[in-house]
C-alpha cells in the first residue's frame, strides 16, 4: 500500500554537465569556431581574437547586442537551453548557427578561469566562472559563477593599452565597436600555444566564411607578432580555375552551370574543332558562354527532395599535366599554379554561411567524404578513354555547398562535428555526385574528341613523314646514279676493257637496299604485331563472354535457386513415397516434375555457360539469320515461362565475319534487361509483354532494330538514354536504398564497347519521347577491326 507521496528532483554531477560540454566541443579548432558563432549570432559586425603570450591571456571581443542578466540567467547559465532553438533568426535577420546551449563550454575548452563583459542598451555585467569548480565532486546546482555590474568599456576591459602588439593594437582601436558587445579574458590554458598552434586556427579561420559571401562580418586574428596587414582574416578564394560548376536545388528542381576554362586552341581553333568534329553550338562554350541544364529529382534517380533548397560552387583545378595530355587536349598553361586543395581543402559544407567541420578538411579521415577516390579506382579509364568513364579525383575539386538551418534531415550531430546520418545526408551527397558527374561528362565529352583528333592527325603525319622519307631516299638514290654514269662516261673514253665491267656493276647496285627483303621484314614484323594484338583481343573477348554470363545469372539467381530448390523437394518428396507410403504412382509423378524442372534448368545452361564453348571463341565468317535462331532457341524456353513473346526477323543472306559469342553477347544483355523491365513493380499492368529483334542487310554490315514492350527507362535516363551506355550505370537499384542493388551497371557498357569493335554504333535517340517500351538501333559496319 502506498503512503506519503512527494516529488523528488533529477540532478546532475557537475563533472558530469562539464564532460556532456566537452565531449560537444571537444577540438579547440571546433572551441575557437565556436565562439567566432556566437559572435555571428549577436549581430557582431567586428570579431578580435588576441592571444598575448606576455600576458598569458587570451583576449576575444566582439560588436554584437551582448547578454542582459534575464538571458545569462535563463539561458547562459542554464545548460542546454538556448534562445535560438525557437526564434533562430537574429535582431539583423541573420540565421543564427547554435541551437543546443552547450557552445558556451568553448570557454572551458580553451581555459581554466574565464572573464566576461556584456555590454546591452541596459548597460554592462562581468561574468566570471573557474571551469575547475565543476571537477570537484558537487551537484550542478552547487556551482555558482560571479556576476557584477560594471562601468567598463570593452577596449578597458581588454586592457588594449597593455598589449604588446602596438601595430594592431592601433588598427584595433580605430574600428567601429559602438556601445554593445562582449568581451572575454580568458586564463589557465589546456593546449600549448605556440606559432603552430596559430598558424592552425588562421588556416581553420579562413576556410569559416565561403568567399565573396558574407560582407559584414570581419575577423581579426593574431599574437604579438602580427603584422598589421596580417591581423585580418581573408576567406580562402580561388583565383584560377579550369571549370566552375554552380548548382542550384529549388524544390524538385536541379539546375547547374558548367564554365570551361581549361583549353586554349590558339590561332587555329576554327580548323582544329571543325576537324575534331565539335559542332558550332559546343564551340560557344569555349569563351566563357555558361552550359546550363536543368533536371527534375527523377532524372536524377532520386523520388523526391527531402532536404529544401540549397546550392553551391565547385572549381576543378588540375594539379598537374604531362607534356603529351597538354598537347594532345589542347591545355591552358598551368605552371605555377598552387596546389589550391591544401590551402583551400576539398568540397567543404556551409551551414547559413559558416563552415560545418570536418567535410573538405585537408588531412582528415573525412576530406573525401563524398568517396571520389573509390569511384577512380572503380573507373581508372583516362580522360580519352572511347567507352570508359573519366572520374574527378578528390584533390582535383575543390568548393562549398550551402545548406541552411532551414532544411530538413540535415541536423548537426551531437558532438558538433558534422552532421547526422541520415535521408537526408545520403540525398546530399547523391545529389553532388549527380553534379560533378555532370562536369565530367561534359569534360570527357570535349576529351574524347581531341583525343581521336590527335589520333587522326597522328596517323596523317605518320603518312605524310614516310613518303616524305621515300622521296628524300628516291632523290638521294637518283643523284649518286647520275654521279655514277658519270664517272661511267669518263672511264669509257680511257679504259675500254673495263666499261663493260663498269656497267653491269652499276646495274647490280640500284638501291643499296633492296626492297623486296626490306618489304618481307616489314610484313613479318607486322604479322607478328597483329598476331600478338589478335591474341589479346581474344583474350580480352573470352573475359567479356564470362562477364556477361556473370550479369546474366546473377539477375536471375533466384529463379535457379528456386528451380534448384523444387527439384529437391521433388526428389525427396518421390523417396518419401516410396519408403513410407509404397506408392509407386505418387513416386513417379514426383519424379516426372523433377524432370521438367531439369529441363528448365537446361535452359538457363544453354543460355550461360553454352556461350563459352570453344568453338564459339574464333572469328570466323557467320550467317547472322542461322546464328541467332539457333542462339534465341535457348531463349524461348525462359521467356515463355515469363509470358514473354519473342518476334524475330532477319535477312537469310547476311555473312558477317565475328566471334559468334560477341553477337550473342549483345542480344543476351538487351534481353535479360528486358525482362527486368516487364517485372518492374507498377501500378498499371503491362498490355503484353513482346521483345521484337529485326536485322536487315546493309551494303557494309548489317542493322539491329530491338525493341521491347516493357516499362521502358526511368526517368533518369529519358533525357539522356546515351548514359545507360557508360560503365557503372544502372537502372536497378532504389535512390533511397530501400532495396538491394540488383544491376552490375556494366551489361549496356559491354554492348557499346563490342559494337564499336565492329565499326558500328548504337542510336537509343528514340526513347527520349517514348512513355513505354525501349528502343536499340544497332549497326555493324564492315569487319571486325
Amino acid at each position: 500500500m502506498r503512503k506519503n507521496e512527494r516529488d523528488i528532483q533529477f540532478n546532475v554531477d557537475a563533472y558530469t554537465a562539464k564532460l556532456i560540454g566537452r565531449e560537444n566541443v571537444s577540438k579547440l579548432e571546433g572551441a575557437v569556431l565556436e565562439i567566432v558563432k556566437n559572435a555571428y549570432d549577436a549581430d557582431a559586425k567586428l570579431f578580435c581574437f588576441y592571444w598575448s603570450e606576455k600576458n598569458n591571456c587570451i583576449y576575444i571581443l566582439d560588436n554584437g547586442t551582448g547578454m542582459k542578466e534575464e538571458i545569462l540567467r535563463e539561458h547562459w547559465m542554464t545548460i542546454g537551453n538556448s534562445s535560438k532553438k525557437r526564434a533562430y533568426r537574429s535582431q539583423n535577420n541573420r540565421i543564427q548557427t547554435g541551437a543546443k546551449g552547450i557552445g558556451r563550454f568553448a570557454l572551458d575548452r580553451i581555459s581554466e578561469r574565464c572573464e566576461m563583459l556584456t555590454i546591452t542598451s541596459d548597460g554592462g555585467l562581468e561574468w566570471i566562472v573557474d571551469w575547475e569548480d565543476f571537477s570537484d565532486a558537487k551537484k550542478l546546482s552547487d556551482v555558482t559563477a560571479k556576476l557584477y555590474d560594471s562601468d567598463e568599456n570593452m577596449l578597458e576591459y581588454v586592457n588594449v593599452s597593455s598589449w604588446k602588439n602596438r601595430a594592431v593594437a592601433e588598427e584595433i582601436c580605430k574600428l567601429n565597436w559602438g556601445n554593445t558587445g562582449t568581451a572575454f579574458r580568458l586564463y589557465g590554458f589546456h593546449d600549448e600555444w605556440n606559432e603552430k598552434t596559430m598558424k592552425k586556427l588562421k588556416n581553420h579561420l579562413e576556410n569559416l566564411l565561403p568567399p565573396d559571401v558574407v560582407k559584414d562580418f570581419d575577423i581579426y586574428f593574431f599574437d604579438d607578432t602580427t603584422s598589421a596587414e596580417n591581423a585580418k582574416i581573408v576567406s580562402a578564394h580561388i583565383d584560377s580555375y579550369d571549370y566552375k560548376i554552380q548548382f542550384w536545388v529549388e524544390e524538385d528542381q536541379l539546375q547547374i552551370d558548367i564554365t570551361r576554362n581549361e583549353f586554349d586552341f590558339g590561332e587555329e581553333e576554327n580548323k582544329i574543332l571543325r576537324d575534331a568534329h565539335i559542332d558550332e553550338e559546343e564551340q560557344k562554350y569555349f569563351h566563357g558562354v555558361v552550359k546550363s541544364v536543368k533536371y527534375s529529382f527523377p532524372e536524377i534517380g532520386e523520388k523526391n527532395n527531402v532536404i529544401g533548397n540549397y546550392s553551391g560552387i565547385l572549381y576543378f583545378n588540375k594539379i598537374s599535366a604531362s607534356k603529351n595530355d597538354t598537347e594532345k587536349f589542347f591545355y591552358k598553361d598551368i605552371k605555377g599554379r598552387k596546389n589550391f586543395t591544401k590551402e583551400f581543402g576539398g568540397i567543404k559544407l556551409y551551414r547559413d554561411h559558416f563552415r560545418v567541420r570536418p567535410y573538405g578538411e585537408y588531412g582528415d579521415n573525412d576530406f573525401d567524404w563524398l568517396e571520389l577516390a573509390a569511384r577512380v579506382r572503380r573507373s581508372p579509364a583516362g580522360l580519352g578513354h572511347p567507352t570508359g568513364k573519366w572520374r574527378v579525383a578528390s584533390e582535383q575539386i575543390i568548393g562549398l555547398v550551402e545548406i541552411s538551418r532551414k532544411n530538413r534531415n540535415l541536423e548537426d550531430a551531437a558532438n558538433r562535428n558534422g552532421i547526422q546520418e541520415g535521408e537526408g545526408f545520403e540525398q546530399l551527397k547523391r545529389v553532388l555526385i549527380a553534379v560533378i558527374q555532370e562536369f565530367e561528362a561534359d569534360r570527357q565529352f570535349i576529351g574524347r574528341k581531341l583525343a581521336q583528333y590527335k589520333k587522326e592527325q597522328d596517323e596523317l603525319q605518320e603518312q605524310i613523314e614516310n613518303m616524305r622519307k621515300l622521296a628524300e631516299e628516291r632523290k638521294r638514290w637518283e643523284a649518286e646514279k647520275k654521279q655514277e654514269e658519270q664517272v661511267e662516261l669518263e672511264k669509257r673514253k680511257n679504259l675500254e676493257e673495263k666499261e663493260q665491267e663498269a656497267h653491269l656493276k652499276n646495274q647490280s647496285e640500284a638501291p643499296a637496299i633492296n626492297p623486296e627483303d626490306v618489304e618481307r621484314l616489314v610484313d613479318s614484323l607486322q604479322i607478328r604485331q597483329e598476331e600478338e594484338i589478335k591474341d589479346l583481343q581474344d583474350e580480352l573477348k573470352m573475359l567479356q563472354t564470362l562477364a556477361t554470363t556473370g550479369i546474366v545469372t546473377n539477375m536471375f539467381m533466384h529463379e535457379i535457386r528456386t528451380l534448384t530448390n523444387n527439384i529437391g523437394q521433388e526428389l525427396d518428396a518421390a523417396y518419401e513415397a516410396i519408403k513410407y507410403d509404397r506408392d509407386i504412382d505418387e513416386a513417379f509423378a514426383n519424379i516426372k516434375q523433377a524432370i521438367e524442372f531439369k529441363k528448365h534448368f537446361a535452359s538457363w545452361f544453354s543460355v550461360t555457360i553454352d556461350s563459352i564453348r570453344k568453338d564459339k571463341r574464333k572469328r570466323k565468317i557467320h550467317n547472322i539469320s542461322r546464328l541467332l535462331n539457333d542462339f534465341l532457341e535457348n531463349w524461348k524456353a525462359i521467356l515463355k515461362r515469363n509470358d514473354v513473346e519473342l518476334i524475330v526477323e532477319c535477312d537469310e543472306d547476311i555473312n558477317f565475319k565475328c566471334f559468334a559469342f560477341d553477337i550473342e553477347n549483345i542480344i543476351s544483355n538487351l534481353i535479360s534487361n528486358s525482362l527486368f523491365s516487364f517485372d518492374k513493380e507498377s501500378n498499371q499492368v503491362l498490355e503484353r509483354k513482346e521483345i521484337h529483334v529485326s536485322v536487315e542487310k546493309r551494303e557494309e554490315g548489317f542493322i539491329v532494330y530491338y525493341e521491347d514492350t516493357g516499362w521502358g527507362l526511368s526517368p533518369k535516363y529519358k533525357k539522356r538514354p546515351e548514359l545507360i551506355t557508360e560503365a557503372f550505370e544502372s537502372d536497378r537499384s532504389s535512390s533511397n536504398k530501400e532495396e538491394d542493388e540488383d544491376g552490375t551497371g556494366m551489361g549496356m557498357w559491354f554492348v557499346k564497347r563490342t559494337i564499336l569493335e565492329y565499326n558500328g554504333d548504337i542510336d537509343l535517340d528514340s526513347n527520349k519521347t517514348m512513355k513505354t517500351g525501349f528502343k536499340a538501333i544497332i549497326s555493324f559496319g564492315g569487319k571486325y577491326v
